[in-house]
């Protein structure tokens, strides 16, 4: 049931969440839940959140990667040890359905002592959840077990929905090389007669294959003069790999380059005034640049 939490404020107030309730559809992700009575829900950086005004703790819905049972019972016995959460596996690991795990764990929460239910539930199209259900030790019951269990009984995964726009990426970007280019001078005072200035120049190619390979290179350039010394650095990066385009629950679009020692890199697309940029960079697009696998 692994994943980065990156929710440390699970028992501050919750009136900051936002008013959505019901049942939620995400087409793009190919997941649709249902808020329960009395919670209301709103999106963070990796997990969805649910708060009750009347009643202490959160939900959350947090994707993992497992894609089978034993692997989610494998990460279930090992807990959770991360910075500011100490979870540990303090009940017996229950089947939900075919395809979910629950359990009970209890720990440190920010230095708070918790327990919650979690329900791990694979995902037969991609990403699988993890639905935990958590409060401090004096309030935690049956009930969060209870909710828990509520949730992932109306969780339904299909196949995500392809966004147009992310379909347009990769019809304009399949054989194309992105190009950034970025460089700067600036002239300084004289001493002694000696001029001074400082300089740097960075340039970054992307060659996107049609068959989905990638070739990666960037090098950067820094030289300067003080009038009492001078000299410069440079360096390079280079990799190859698999490239696709990745969209969120909107519909955004981002370039993921897996590289072939097992890095992975993600770049938010967006075009305005006929120039495309990534992580709003400016890069040219060429078409006809006579090189690929």
């Amino acid at each position: 049931m692994k994943r980065t939490f990156l929710f440390l404020t699970l028992l501050l107030p919750i009136p900051a969440l936002s008013q959505q309730t019901g049942t939620i559809d995400y087409p793009y992700l190919g997941v649709k839940f249902t808020i329960p009575n009395g919670w209301m829900g709103q999106e963070g950086e990796e997990a969805y959140l649910m708060g009750s005004n009347t009643k202490p703790g959160l939900i959350a819905l947090i994707p993992h990667d497992s894609k089978t049972i034993q692997e989610l019972e494998q990460e279930a016995r090992m807990g959770i040890q991360e910075e500011g959460i100490y979870l540990n596996l303090s009940g017996d690991l229950e089947k939900f359905g075919a395809e979910g795990i629950g359990a009970e764990f209890s720990g440190l929460m920010n230095g708070t002592q918790v327990k919650a239910y979690m329900i791990g539930v694979v995902n037969p199209f991609g990403n699988g959840l993890t639905i935990v259900a958590t409060t401090d030790n004096a309030n935690y019951s049956s009930q969060y077990k209870n909710l828990a269990q509520q949730i992932a009984s109306n969780l339904q995964f299909r196949a995500p929905k392809e966004p147009a726009k992310s379909r347009e990426w990769k019809e304009w970007l399949r054989g194309s090389k992105l190009v950034h280019m970025n460089s700067n001078y600036d002239s300084g005072p004289s001493y002694g007669g000696y001029s001074t200035y400082s300089s740097y120049s960075t340039k970054r190619e992307i060659l996107l294959c049609s068959n989905n390979q990638f070739s990666y290179y960037s090098s950067s350039d820094m030289s300067f003069d003080t009038g009492g010394g001078f000299g410069g650095t440079n360096s390079s990066d280079d990799g190859r790999g698999i490239w696709e385009i990745k969209w969120d629950v909107v519909g955004n679009s981002t370039l993921n380059l897996k590289f072939s020692n097992g890095e992975e890199r993600n770049y938010s697309l967006s075009y305005e005034d006929q120039k495309t940029y990534l992580e709003g960079a400016r890069y040219f697009v060429i078409k006809d640049h006579g090189r690929c696998y």
